[in-house]
């Protein structure tokens, strides 16, 4: 490996230091805009059923699908379930077709509260990006985007 190569493995290594703090705080924030006691799994498992409806409002979402998306060990997962339908921010239900199966779906109030954080969120990057030229802007979102999907299929279970 060359030395600019490196250097530049450094930078985004250092990029990705400053800004997972800021990305954990405001991940915090938001769980707690949905629930008090809301924490980063509940987060993770509940903003998964969010995109899921969102993405494909079509298709059924059951605890064996999240629990494999969420790529955490059933028993958290159920853990996390229990909270959220307790605190009214999703719906279990047995599907109609197989009783052993169980569908996950966000709650009306958790929707909208998702919406509205969706919202604010959207606001703070137009605002941090509004000095960018878009295709810059189109450019870093297709970078991490790849990035990410590369770091999930990587450790993927």
């Amino acid at each position: 490996m060359n030395d600019v190569h490196g250097a530049s493995l450094d930078d985004i290594e250092a990029a990705f230091a400053r800004l997972a703090p800021v990305v954990k705080g405001r991940m915090a924030r938001n769980a707690k805009l949905f629930h008090p006691e809301l924490r980063g799994a509940g987060f993770s498992v509940l903003r998964a059923v969010l995109l899921s409806a969102v993405r494909r409002p079509d298709e059924d979402l059951t605890v064996s699908k999240l629990v494999a998306g969420c790529h955490m060990d059933k028993s958290v997962v159920s853990r996390q379930l229990k909270d959220l339908k307790q605190w009214d921010l999703i719906q279990l239900e047995r599907s109609q077709q197989d009783a052993r199966v169980y569908l996950v779906s966000p709650t009306p109030m958790a929707m909208q509260r998702f919406q509205e954080i969706k919202e604010s969120t959207r606001a703070d990057y137009e605002d941090l990006f509004a000095t960018w030229e878009p295709k810059d802007i189109s450019d870093l979102a297709s970078l991490l985007l790849r990035f990410s999907e590369q770091i999930e299929e990587r450790f993927r279970d």
